[in-house]
């Protein structure tokens, strides 16, 4: 179970630095430049999900659970 929190703190440090990075950006903004913070931020949030759902709970990732 160490090993699970360990990745969890991990996960959660990165969301913070990932919020505070977009704090201050609109909604335009991000629109605009999808090919860049958007991307990244849909690309970490698959990733987690991943992660999380299919190797740590052996449950469907979110976004595919109701397929």
């Amino acid at each position: 179970m160490a090993e699970n929190q360990a990745v969890l703190s991990a996960f959660e440090r990165n969301w913070e630095m990932v919020a505070l990075a977009v704090a201050e950006v609109d909604e335009a903004t991000m629109v605009a430049r999808p090919n860049s913070m958007s991307w990244l931020i849909r690309h970490m949030t698959r990733v987690a999900d991943r992660f999380i759902h299919f190797r740590l709970t052996d449950k469907p990732q979110l976004w595919t659970a109701d397929v």
